[in-house]
């Protein structure tokens, strides 16, 4: 049975949460462990939970602190997107970049696909 749309919102507020409290488990327990992850999209894609961790633990060795802050959720089927500001502290400088996520959810509302696109040109 497809995931009803609270329960699908149920893990985007999740997924944000996991990174204001910098909780890798809880941003891993929010995919399905045959999960696709690019973010951005043109770069490669991660797969499965180890991918995903290995790209949360490449982009925490990049910057200090990774705070999203979420704009709107459109939830739509089995998929969702996410228009968010990424805010990225890097040596006591704070970033700000736009982002949209795209998220396709199974059964069970983890996250089966998902995609990331912000562009670094435009961070302030």
């Amino acid at each position: 049975m497809a995931p009803t749309p609270e329960a699908i919102r149920a893990t985007c507020d999740a997924y944000v949460a996991a990174y204001r409290a910098n909780d890798k488990d809880a941003l891993l327990a929010l995919y399905a462990d045959d999960c696709e992850w690019t973010d951005p999209v043109g770069t490669p894609t991660h797969f499965g939970k180890d991918g995903v961790a290995n790209f949360w633990d490449g982009a925490r060795a990049l910057a200090d602190a990774i705070v999203l802050e979420p704009k709107d959720l459109h939830i739509c089927g089995t998929e969702a997107a996410m228009i968010f500001e990424i805010h990225a502290t890097v040596g006591g400088n704070t970033m700000i970049m736009d982002a949209v996520d795209v998220f396709v959810f199974d059964d069970d509302a983890k996250i089966k696909i998902g995609k990331a696109y912000w562009d670094m040109a435009k961070a302030r």
